[in-house]
């Protein structure tokens, strides 16, 4: 340091400046992030580095891997990727209103394009490869920075796309990003949807689709429902992924940050289909990354998709077996073949529930008691139904769907404590299974517990409530709390997700108490309706916190109780729930893309005289055992002999057999096929099933 004191100052200055010429020459041409290392490093192959090659070529950015080549213009952030089969994907440029942004408490749409700084790098994990979009000083938003990459991963190179953005405290935040863009319609013969069980929806469907509204008998959406599509709405996606097939090739875009996820959405009579990821706020900012991979399929179709997908579950541990839920907890095991039939004790509707009738009493109230129940399973059991999966409605103080999450006593009219107990021991001694039908979410203002300040406060009282079902069936809102009245139970909002256990805690503790032991718990609308945000500063609560409060639910209740049953069921219910309600798309092509994914994983019941009972390997559910015919009996009989056959194993296939979508058939692992025929109405088992077969 001292001899370099000593050069003279012109000396310095001249070393500087060839210094900073060196580092911007360095800046001004990127090279791929292969040569980027220090050149002791060992070759890429070597030490397990994607062999990704990235450069900066006519304006373009090219990411050049071994099977897929991605191009992304800068100019209008489209990208174009060349897969190893020789199908090109183009994804189209992101809409105008692609960025909201909200600042000084207004909103509004950003072009991406127009940050007024905008730089691309390359960009190398040492895992994943390709490029860093940073995107920074909108005219509106100055404050606000986006960095989104788009790399190259793993071995058969899927290309994941990850998002971030600097929210600087008071400035601005982002309110929904869509970005990638949507896959370009035009040009794919299909998309795969996972609404409901799945559907397929080709290009030129003819009619206007849309996933999460109700329709009018012409196929136009209701103008009274202003549901959105959102992430964990079954309407919406049951699986956090979407397909597309294009001659003989897929693609597909995993959705690896689903809490606070939706996607762009727009099919037309006549279609193209028009979808992309959408992120979504987390209690009112996008606050932390978000991911999405595009998987591509050379020659394969939505099965291989599906399969895809179940790959990616079980190497996150959200695949969780029934022949692990069964080692966990035994008495799962009794479910599998096991008929199973949901029977009501009180139903007493409110007079301002939209359900109530004011010109048929009968429909407004009717009881069954315990005691009356309990002589009905032993007419069952003498039917010849030996074994039987009995869920027990209305059972609560004052009926089905009324004053949750308050439910004890169990409903005097119908017997209480002792009548409910004696319901439950019967049902043992029949060597019947026993679940209750319970509700945590619908938050009754009439129930003994109910405060404001637990019903979960949304963010703007200016703005009407988005919150579903309610978006539905129509809501209001009471400053930021959102209020409705469709069920028995009248006017409701929703309880905070957090408060939910120690409410079922409560209530089964108190059971317990009066030696009430049910084998099981049915807890309804959680798989199916969204997780609720909550905007109270005492209690704020994301959609990921919701989802937790769920699962706390669920894992209490398999620990305390016995086997779970919930209603529909998004993915993330999997690892946790044994039985779910069935659930199937009236809008374009049913196809079993959850049950080719989850179907050794939870069982889906169905009506014994509906054939894709059969088709999906599914459990036959009664609906009024005292009316069931010797013929109903029989199919209830066959529906479970293939359940017991099939319930553990995988459905390894589905094809459709004609163009018009008429005849199906499945494949499971240990070689059933089950083909259908919805012209005849006939189902094909092969192997054949055992001539008798006892449910």
């Amino acid at each position: 340091m001292k001899r370099l004191a000593a050069l003279p100052v012109l000396v310095l200055i001249i070393l500087s400046n060839l210094c900073s010429l060196s580092r911007a020459a360095s800046a001004a041409s990127p090279a791929s992030p292969a040569t980027t290392r220090n050149a002791t490093t060992p070759p890429r192959e070597q030490w397990g580095a994607p062999l990704v090659d990235v450069k900066h070529d006519a304006g373009n950015w090219i990411i050049a891997g071994r099977r897929q080549r991605v191009v992304l213009d800068p100019a209008n952030l489209t990208i174009e990727v060349r897969a190893a089969g020789g199908t090109t994907w183009h994804l189209l440029p992101p809409a105008p209103d692609a960025l909201r942004v909200k600042r000084d408490g207004q909103e509004f749409p950003l072009r991406l394009e127009e940050a007024r700084k905008i730089t691309v790098d390359p960009y190398d994990t040492g895992f994943k490869t390709g490029v860093k979009i940073t995107l920074a000083d909108w005219e509106k938003a100055p404050q606000l920075q986006l960095f989104l990459t788009l790399a190259l991963e793993g071995k058969d190179e899927d290309l994941v796309f990850d998002i971030a953005a600097e929210e600087p405290p008071g400035g601005p935040v982002v309110r929904q990003l869509d970005w990638p863009g949507a896959m370009d319609g035009k040009e794919v013969d299909c998309t795969l949807l996972s609404n409901h069980r799945g559907v397929l929806l080709p290009r030129d469907w003819p009619k206007a689709y849309f996933p999460i509204r109700s329709t009018d008998m012409g196929g136009s959406a209701k103008v009274t429902d202003t549901s959105e599509v959102q992430s964990n709405v079954i309407e919406s996606w049951s699986m956090a992924w979407w397909g597309f097939q294009k001659g003989e090739s897929a693609a597909m875009v995993i959705v690896e940050t689903p809490d606070d996820a939706a996607y762009q959405f727009d099919h037309p009579a006549g279609g193209p289909t028009t979808i992309g990821p959408r992120w979504r706020t987390a209690l009112g900012a996008l606050r932390y990354p978000r991911s999405c991979r595009m998987c591509f399929i050379d020659k394969g179709n939505y099965v291989d998709l599906a399969k895809r997908y179940r790959k990616y579950v079980m190497d996150r541990g959200q695949f969780v077996s029934l022949a692990e839920k069964i080692c966990r907890k035994p008495i799962v095991k009794e479910l599998i073949a096991t008929p199973l039939v949901r029977v009501g004790i009180l139903t007493d509707i409110k007079s301002d529930s939209l359900r109530y009738s004011a010109t048929n009493p009968s429909h407004n109230y009717h009881l069954v008691t315990f005691d009356e129940r309990a002589k009905q399973f032993h007419q069952w059991k003498e039917k010849g139904i030996d074994r039987l999966h009995v869920c027990l409605t209305g059972w609560p103080n004052h009926g089905y769907d009324r004053q949750h999450p308050d439910e004890l006593p169990p409903a005097p009219l119908a017997g209480g404590w002792d009548g409910m107990k004696r319901a439950v021991d019967t049902a043992h001694e029949l060597g019947y299974l026993l679940s209750l039908h319970d509700q945590y979410r619908d938050y009754y203002t009439d129930a003994p517990s109910y405060d404001t300040q637990f019903a979960i406060h949304e963010e703007d009282e200016r703005v009407p409530s988005p919150a579903f079902p309610g978006s539905r069936f129509g809501q209001w809102k009471k400053g930021v709390i959102p209020f409705m009245n469709n069920w028995d139970g009248g006017e409701m909002s929703y309880l905070n997700n957090r408060f939910m256990l120690g409410h079922l805690v409560k209530n089964y503790t108190g059971l317990f108490d009066h030696g009430i032991k049910p084998d099981g718990i049915y807890l309804d609308v959680f798989g199916y309706v969204p997780p609720d945000e909550d905007f109270n500063p005492e209690h704020p609560t994301t959609r990921g916190d919701a989802i937790r409060g769920r699962t706390l639910c669920y894992t209490w209740s398999r620990n305390n109780i016995g086997f779970i049953g919930t209603e529909a069921g998004c993915d993330w219910t999997v690892p946790y729930v044994d039985v779910l309600s069935p659930l199937r798309s009236s809008k374009g092509v049913p196809v079993p893309l959850y049950n080719l994914v989850y179907h050794d994983a939870v069982i889906i019941p169905y009506s014994p005289n509906d054939l894709r009972g059969f088709l999906n390997g599914g459990l036959p559910q009664m609906f009024n055992p005292a009316d069931v015919s010797d013929s109903d009996l029989a199919n209830i009989r066959k529906m479970a002999a293939l359940h017991k056959r099939l319930a553990l194993t995988e459905m390894t296939r589905h094809q459709f057999l004609d163009e018009k979508f008429r005849k199906e058939r499945t494949t499971f692992s240990d070689g059933t096929t089950v083909t259908v025929d919805w012209d005849t109405n006939k189902c094909e088992i092969q192997p054949e099933l055992p001539e008798r077969q006892q449910p």
